[in-house]
């Protein structure tokens, strides 16, 4: 975990982030228009060429029922996707294990707006096995769930544990996680070149898992989606990939701000943390917007979940106020939770 504050707002992401207006309401008698409220960042390594990813997309998944988290169904997912591009927004994020697809590509098609127009992230596994044919089949059924053709962007979710996999790279007790892994990034590459997903990455990698890529094949990986937020943020990790022309994606911007706090025992969320309350009222801001500002200006995009369309009116305009450096710093060395900073699973225990 660094923990020295560095502004990383890297060249790809500064040449586009002002290339369009604020995000507006864009609807007029009930129809969503085409307004590109959200500016973009153009996707490198394995992504068709001049691919732009919207740096503020809805995040539908990670949540926690038992604590009350804000999960989404088939049907939630559905309102919330017509919501989310009412406000403006344009880029929805999705898996095939949260189970919401669905209700998602009919909203999608609902919208009005031409595929075009919008940009959909999915992934592969954790819930079903890694592995070249289970990956190859589960794009398929991602296919299917959406009513799409293609996906923008396709993720592998979690470096491992295989799963109850088909390939012999894949098989337990005795698998080789690196061999799966790369099995598994071969299907990828297939699922790319026939155009199904216009661009590939991963999720949850950290540089031991990103370097087998990058050491043995010449196609790498355009997006790693992490957990990142104040509480919990890799800056090794991020200019890793920075280096590497990968486009950072940060889940959990708000460290799960409707449940972790009570699962995790903290003593308080992190949307209600004193600093970044302080900080927002001097911006005449709310907190969300603030915390999501701190990683736009350190070169994320980013997935706030949210059903609430007034919060993802807020999620998509923050693009007219800047933090100071001192600002920044404060919010980097927030004093974080005594035990549990981070939210979900450490991927660093995958070997």
């Amino acid at each position: 975990m660094g923990c020295v504050y560095v502004r990383v707002l890297y060249g790809a992401l500064a040449a586009v982030l002002f290339t369009s207006p604020l995000a507006k309401g864009n609807v007029v008698n009930g129809k969503i228009f085409s307004g590109d409220g959200v500016p973009s960042v153009e996707l490198h390594n394995a992504a068709r060429s001049g691919l732009k990813m919207p740096v503020v997309g809805l995040g539908t998944g990670h949540c926690n029922p038992t604590e009350g988290g804000e999960c989404m169904n088939n049907q939630t997912a559905y309102n919330a996707t017509l919501d989310f591009l009412k406000a403006g927004g344009r880029r929805i994020d999705t898996a095939i294990t949260y189970k919401d697809q669905t209700g998602i590509g009919k909203a999608l098609k609902d919208s009005g707006l031409s595929r075009q127009q919008y940009f959909i992230t999915s992934k592969v596994g954790p819930g079903f096995p890694l592995g070249y044919s289970d990956t190859l089949a589960q794009m398929k059924n991602v296919l299917e769930q959406l009513d799409t053709d293609y996906v923008d962007l396709l993720l592998i979710h979690w470096p491992g544990p295989p799963g109850d996999s088909a390939d012999p790279l894949c098989k337990t007790p005795n698998v080789n996680y690196t061999s799966c892994r790369l099995s598994t990034w071969r299907a990828m590459k297939e699922i790319y070149a026939a155009g199904t997903a216009h661009a590939i990455g991963v999720s949850n990698y950290e540089m031991t898992h990103l370097r087998e890529i990058l050491t043995t094949d010449d196609t790498w990986p355009a997006v790693n989606q992490v957990e990142f937020h104040p509480y919990w943020h890799e800056m090794d990790l991020l200019q890793f990939c920075q280096d590497h022309n990968i486009t950072f994606n940060g889940y959990s911007p708000y460290a799960a701000n409707d449940w972790a706090a009570s699962f995790h025992h903290w003593p308080h969320s992190l949307l209600n943390d004193t600093t970044v309350k302080h900080i927002a009222a001097g911006h005449q801001r709310s907190a969300a917007q603030v915390v999501l500002r701190w990683q736009f200006e350190l070169g994320l995009v980013v997935n706030p979940r949210s059903q609430d369309i007034a919060h993802m009116r807020e999620n998509v305009n923050i693009f007219d106020f800047t933090l100071s450096n001192a600002e920044m710093h404060s919010i980097a060395t927030l004093q974080k939770p005594p035990q549990h900073p981070k939210v979900f699973q450490d991927p660093h225990d995958i070997p």
